[in-house]
């Protein structure tokens, strides 16, 4: 159904339910992406709005949900909103959407459900009865879906019914910036020693162990591989597995980045080496291409949309150190191919996940679902 002219002038209130109180993570990023769109959005007629829960993880915080959150967004949603964008990901978050969903359908408000990872028929096959039915109600009754990336996509058409379901990547502000301003360093401007840069949480899910096993082979092989490793987590257990893997001059640990220490970490990198066993987008490698990084990833998820093989990077099969080990070894030793790799992936993410690109997907998705 196409829009009218009155549909497209009128002013639509959105508003984005997702994570808040100091909660960190992929989708608390995105928020914030979309705070600073506000003005974007204002351009096309529409006003976004952030409603923040409270996490489950302890008693004072569900309590606190229950008593003044769920109240709270009553009062919100009456006070003008359209439509209800809801951020869901795994475990206490969606519980906390699927309550204030239900309050949602109550007050006959037009909904989005906006999955941010990438297990959805395995959260809802591990989820008891009541959870199970009321996440598949969740997902099929929501006016309309979003998928970060196209796998992300197709877990979640599977229980659409044949509804809508819309792929909207993620973008990275601060890095976008830096990708705006030309190509990347040269690679004789980047910090000596040459380094691989892993950006993310430290555990076994990121392929800690295939990267650490990968520089292990390497080794082996009399070819030096140094890997610097951004993130906190379990860092005690891969200090220890770099031990038994005689690798400990092979790793280090930067600890927590953020703002321009994580730019200039990408920066100065020779590649983003990101070995996931799963990944619904992959906002770190996102960032990493906006600063002319080549990446090295695994054929899963949002890789298989940013990652384009042989040309902005390389995807081995999840769980392969052999394949990983050679991948690496393949960038290491032509600085030269990584940096046309790392420049190919800035412009490409500069085509397709810029600000307002992304932006412009959103309003699609608004005034698509307003004019129904």
């Amino acid at each position: 159904m196409k829009a009218s002219a009155s549909d497209m002038s009128k002013a639509i209130c959105v508003l984005h339910v997702g994570p808040g109180f100091g909660q960190r993570g992929g989708v608390a990023s995105v928020l914030n992406e979309l705070r600073a769109a506000k003005a974007l959005f204002e351009e096309n007629s529409i006003r976004v709005e952030f409603f923040e829960t409270r996490g489950f993880k302890t008693m004072k915080g569900r309590l606190l949900f229950f008593a003044l959150d769920l109240p709270r967004f009553f009062l919100r949603v009456l006070n003008g909103v359209d439509i209800i964008h809801f951020h869901v990901s795994p475990r206490g978050s969606v519980l906390r959407k699927l309550l204030l969903y239900r309050a949602t359908r109550m007050l006959r408000r037009k909904v989005v459900f906006h999955w941010h990872a990438n297990d959805l028929a395995e959260s809802i096959e591990r989820s008891n009865r009541w959870l199970n039915s009321g996440l598949r109600e969740f997902i099929e009754s929501s006016d309309d879906a979003i998928g970060v990336s196209t796998a992300t996509a197709v877990d979640i058409r599977s229980f659409r019914g044949g509804a809508s379901v819309r792929v909207i990547g993620n973008c990275a502000l601060n890095a976008e910036h830096i990708a705006s301003l030309g190509p990347a360093k040269a690679m004789s401007e980047r910090v000596l020693p040459p380094y691989i840069a892993f950006s993310g949480r430290l555990v076994e899910e990121k392929g800690l162990f295939e990267l650490f096993t990968a520089a292990a082979i390497l080794k082996k092989k009399r070819r030096h591989v140094h890997v610097k490793l951004a993130g906190t987590g379990e860092t005690d257990r891969w200090v220890e597995l770099a031990r038994k893997l005689d690798i400990e001059d092979c790793i280090s640990f930067t600890g927590w980045l953020r703002g321009e220490d994580l730019m200039d970490f990408y920066r100065n990198a020779l590649a983003l080496c990101l070995p996931s066993h799963r990944e619904s987008f992959g906002i770190a490698t996102l960032e990493a291409m906006f600063c002319g990084l080549a990446v090295v990833g695994t054929r899963t998820g949002g890789f298989l949309d940013l990652v384009k093989e042989g040309e902005t990077g390389y995807l081995v099969d999840t769980g392969n150190a052999e394949q990983l080990a050679e991948a690496i070894k393949r960038v290491c030793e032509d600085p030269g191919v990584a940096w046309r790799m790392g420049e190919a992936g800035r412009q490409y993410g500069l085509e397709r996940y810029s600000f307002k690109s992304v932006c412009a997907e959103y309003v699609r998705c608004y005034r698509e679902l307003w004019s129904l």
